[in-house]
């Protein structure tokens, strides 16, 4: 994958973990006020006890990247041993990785599994817009108005492209487009072209013509680019529909 430019950080890094504060906080309040077999229907096959969960283990599994700068063992991070645990080790594991986040320094060394450099810096970030998405599917599951911030879903997307998008098309073996897509922000600033080439995706932050193009404010279409269709309000497309679908079928949980 190339970038025009990568910045680990484009806000303060206090900015995404304050905001990852408040989201988790969010999500916590959720799992210990609603039955916990509630269906998280953005999330196929899954209730709210298994987003919980899924939420909590990337929060300890995180944590030992960060504290180690090695990849974890996945089978060493825990799990609850049952649903009345669930939200104390949720809040638990949440206070750690806080902990760790709290005298982060960007440029030290940890251990990721996307394309950037191995550095903290990508940490505050990923984890930010991880919790974003999941507290929106939660939300969306115990009937809570969802309320995203349109500079931080812009800034979603950029972090989409560049980081998570990358990792699934080479880490899980979706085959990529060989179509070009634009995507434009008509709320906050964000516009973005993405072309595959043979070395993967180069994106760049311009105003230009793709095979088809999502047009919307930035909250839908970071929810659309995630798989959760509709979930924020509808987007325009231009161009080639069938281009679009199939840049939006690679989001998922």
């Amino acid at each position: 994958m190339t970038v025009d430019s990568y910045v680990f950080c484009p806000s303060d890094p206090a900015d995404y973990i304050a905001r990852l504060t408040v989201e988790s906080a969010a999500l916590s309040t959720l799992v210990e006020s609603q039955p916990l077999d509630t269906p998280v229907t953005t999330c196929d096959g899954w209730d709210l006890a298994a987003l919980a969960t899924h939420v909590g283990w990337v929060y300890r599994w995180a944590t030992v990247a960060l504290e180690t700068a090695t990849m974890p063992d996945r089978g060493a991070v825990s799990r609850p041993d049952s649903p009345d645990e669930l939200h104390d080790w949720f809040t638990t594991g949440t206070s750690a990785l806080l902990d760790a986040l709290a005298n982060i320094v960007p440029e030290a060394p940890t251990w990721h599994p996307f394309s950037p450099p191995q550095l903290a810096g990508l940490w505050p970030r990923r984890l930010a817009h991880e919790t974003t998405i999941h507290l929106l599917d939660a939300q969306l599951a115990c009937s809570v108005a969802p309320d995203v911030d349109a500079a931080m879903a812009s800034d979603g997307i950029d972090e989409y492209l560049t980081v998570a998008l990358p990792r699934v098309l080479a880490g899980e073996g979706a085959a990529a487009p060989t179509t070009t897509l634009h995507i434009h922000c008509t709320d906050v600033d964000g516009e973005w072209l993405i072309v595959p080439s043979a070395d993967g995706l180069v994106i760049t932050r311009e105003h230009a013509k793709g095979d088809a193009a999502l047009r919307g404010p930035a909250a839908a279409l970071l929810a659309d680019l995630w798989g959760r269709r509709g979930a924020l309000g509808e987007i325009d497309i231009a161009g080639d529909p069938e281009v679009a679908a199939e840049w939006l079928a690679i989001g998922g949980n």
